[in-house]
């Protein structure tokens, strides 16, 4: 009975203390999870305030790291950084333990990643994977020797043959066997298919594969032939900056001469970090994630002024069709949820993967650098109804921008340098994919007042640059396109680069609209393939657009289709100079004496409110304001991510933290400047465990010691409202 008192005293005592503090928890780096939640005595975990929030409550979070994923665990719940302080959630976690293992190589325990695979950053900087041939560049879709891909042949199998060839054009001969237990991964063929398997044997320049692709597996004729690839191996750890994870240990080189105890290694070890699953209208505002993402199955949710970064890392899938659980990016499913303002970009997968739901909104983002695996990636992948991409800037992508198979808007978007590492594909893409007879109904899908523009192809293996298209809805019906500029798909040797290819292969398409688009620099206007000869075209109109005339139609197999499409008041022209302000500034604006002006026919819901005796060809009204597209935000600085010196992030950027003496001795230890706001440092040892925190005030450049520290390596983490760093101190 004495127990039971005591629980129900301390039950009362928390309730009370709960609700005399009110519905807003505090977190920060200096805090616990045992304190009430305060702003005077935060909580340490962002989880543990959500454990303590009640629906409606806000957790406001402080400058730090937070090596945690979240699970939401009620309805309304926001998390929010407190007075715009610099906050990152992380799915990496600090790797300690380093010794030599050979050739300037360190090697650390490391396992429990949610992953197959694993990320690294050495003091905030991103690391390469070990590889042959190197990544010196660290672009992650060139497909130069210089940025770790070699030129190959691939080969398919003869006979009953389990496994298959691949030969490295311009690998040095290695002794036999140097790359078994390793990992290939190509781009070759018709490089829609992108071949990649578990390194069985080498020998000279050639290597033997068990394959992962399934078209491989089964000899797709569409996989053989030339192209590029690479290597991952320990073997391949052969430059400062490289690493590599085997048998639950990471290996890692450091610059030379460099411990790398003394840097700040992270691997990334969690896939979320939060998770909000069934807990409708959540909140996340001033937040920056890396390495890891955001999972939303729930509805009317906010994610708000973000950034997501290393969404994901390296991947292999075995089928053709992509699936979202395989290609990573920010996960939906659900209806009104709504990502505003956010900068998303670094991934080898998508960047959105909008799987489920309806009404959702992705508004005013960044998005770029996105699918470095380019297998079937997507800066936007969406099988949901009426999501809608809007003033959005969608910039480098390994293939597509955006790609959906149900209604989708995209409107007021700037979408530029897709298929960085493919062919045969486009910025925007909606298709029945291998169901070849089925027509594709998007529902009335609206494509509009967008910026579509230069983007090309790599190389195939004869040399070749081959069909990239701004607009390829293959076989899709039942939407429209109207105030787009769109140009500069171009492709080399092969003039390749279209505007648009409509399929229809086996179905008949319907309700097809393209209106008042102006279309400049293309190889090709409208691409047509009818399969088997049995397609077919059905009320397709093209109006009011502006064409470059040096543009040519194309269809690949009988009987023709183009003369089922119909075409009133399109303008065909070559004279830019005639047409636009500034076509070589990528200016369309319609300059005086335009022969668009006045040259169109009025479309109810396209032309109103036109100026004139008659709505204008192209995509901009003569006499009207110049409509806009594109993200207005500024991209974030990222500062903490290539040292552990921080820099403040308002105009003001004298800041430079720096620990002395180090190693440290004593009790009392230098800052090297004078704080300007109040700070708080906290250290940590070896264990994790807190052993000294203290707030420190305007002016203090030392820091007095209350407790002697234990003798090894300590982590000393430094936080105000401005900016967060971690920096090593050794204690002799």
């Amino acid at each position: 009975m004495q127990i039971s008192l005591h629980r129900t005293l301390g039950f009362i005592f928390f309730f009370l203390s709960y609700f005399a503090r009110g519905a807003d928890v505090f977190v920060a780096p200096y805090g616990s999870d045992t304190n009430n939640g305060s702003l005077e005595s935060p909580l340490r975990t962002i989880q543990a305030a959500s454990a303590l929030l009640p629906e409606n409550g806000t957790c406001y979070i402080r400058a730090g790291i937070y090596r945690e994923t979240v699970t939401v665990l009620r309805n309304n719940q926001s998390f929010v950084n407190y007075n715009n302080e610099y906050v990152v959630v992380t799915g990496l976690n600090e790797v300690t333990g380093w010794t030599p293992y050979k050739n300037g190589i360190f090697q650390a325990a490391f396992s429990g990643n949610e992953l197959p695979y694993t990320q690294l950053f050495a003091n905030g900087a991103y690391q390469q994977m070990a590889r042959y041939p190197n990544n010196t560049t660290g672009d992650m879709m060139s497909v130069t020797p210089q940025s770790g891909y070699e030129k190959i042949t691939v080969f398919n199998a003869t006979d009953t043959e389990t496994t298959r060839k691949v030969t490295f054009t311009n690998m040095p001969e290695i002794p036999a066997d140097y790359w078994k237990g390793g990992y290939f991964r190509g781009i070759s063929g018709l490089m829609w298919d992108n071949p990649h398997g578990n390194i069985e044997a080498s020998s000279g320049k050639d290597i033997t594969v068990t394959p992962v692709l399934s078209d491989w597996t089964t000899n797709n004729a569409n996989v053989a032939g030339g192209g590029y690839g690479f290597i991952f191996h320990l073997n391949a750890l052969d430059i400062p900056g490289e690493w590599h994870l085997q048998d639950g240990k990471l290996y890692f080189m450091p610059p030379t001469g460099v411990d790398p105890s003394q840097m700040v290694i992270e691997a990334q070890k969690r896939q979320w970090a939060f998770r909000i699953n069934g807990k409708n209208g959540t909140k996340l505002k001033g937040l920056h994630i890396k390495a890891a993402s955001i999972e939303v199955k729930a509805s009317n949710c906010v994610v708000d002024s973000c950034s997501v970064r290393y969404l994901f890392p390296f991947f292999s899938r075995k089928n053709y069709n992509a699936v979202h659980n395989e290609l990573g990016g920010i996960y939906v499913n659900g209806d009104n949820n709504v990502f505003s303002r956010c900068y998303v970009a670094n991934t080898w997968g998508n960047g959105f993967s909008v799987e489920a739901g309806n009404n959702n909104l992705i508004d005013n983002c960044i998005i770029e650098d996105i699918g470095w695996n380019a297998q079937f990636t997507s800066s936007v992948l969406s099988t949901a109804v009426n999501t809608s991409i809007e003033h959005c800037t969608l910039g480098s992508t390994g293939r597509f921008h955006v790609r959906f198979t149900q209604k989708t808007n995209i409107r007021y978007c700037d979408l530029y340098d897709c298929m960085k590492m493919g062919q045969d594909a486009g910025s925007v893409e909606a298709t029945s994919g291998g169901a070849y007879a089925t027509v594709l109904d998007i529902g009335g899908s609206e494509i509009a007042y967008n910026y579509i523009h230069d983007s090309n192809t790599i190389l195939s293996d004869n040399g070749k640059k081959q069909f990239v298209v701004a607009l390829y809805f293959e076989d899709a019906a039942n939407y429209t396109v109207h105030h787009n500029i769109i140009w500069n798909f171009k492709t080399n040797v092969i003039a390749d680069g279209a505007f648009v290819y409509l399929g229809p292969r086996r179905t008949t398409i319907y309700n097809v609209n393209y209106y008042n688009n102006t279309v400049w620099n293309c190889d090709k206007r409208i691409c047509i393939w009818n399969r088997d000869a049995v397609g077919g075209i059905n009320t397709t109109k093209f109006a009011n657009n502006i064409f470059d005339s040096r543009m040519k139609d194309s269809q690949s197999s009988n009987p023709q289709l183009l003369p089922f499409i119909q075409y009133v008041k399109n303008i065909e022209s070559s004279a830019s100079t005639a047409l636009f302000e500034n076509f070589s500034a990528a200016n369309f604006a319609l300059k005086a004496g335009s022969p668009a002006i006045d040259a169109g026919v009025e479309i109810p819901g396209i032309t109103d409110g036109f100026t004139g005796t008659a709505p204008d060809a192209g995509a901009f009204e003569y006499g009207k304001p110049v409509w806009k597209a594109g993200s207005t935000i500024v991209k974030p600085s990222f500062l903490h991510d290539v040292s552990t010196s921080v820099r403040a992030m308002g105009a003001d950027n004298s800041l430079c933290v720096t620990l002395s003496p180090n190693p440290f001795y004593g009790f009392r230890l230098n800052l090297g400047m004078r704080l300007e706001t109040p700070t708080i440092i906290c250290i940590v040892d070896m264990q994790g465990r807190e052993v000294e925190r203290q707030h420190l005030s305007v002016g203090s450049s030392q820091i007095a010691l209350k407790n002697r520290l234990p003798q090894g390596v300590c982590s000393v983490h430094i936080s105000n409202a401005l900016h967060h760093t971690s920096q090593k101190l050794i204690v002799k």
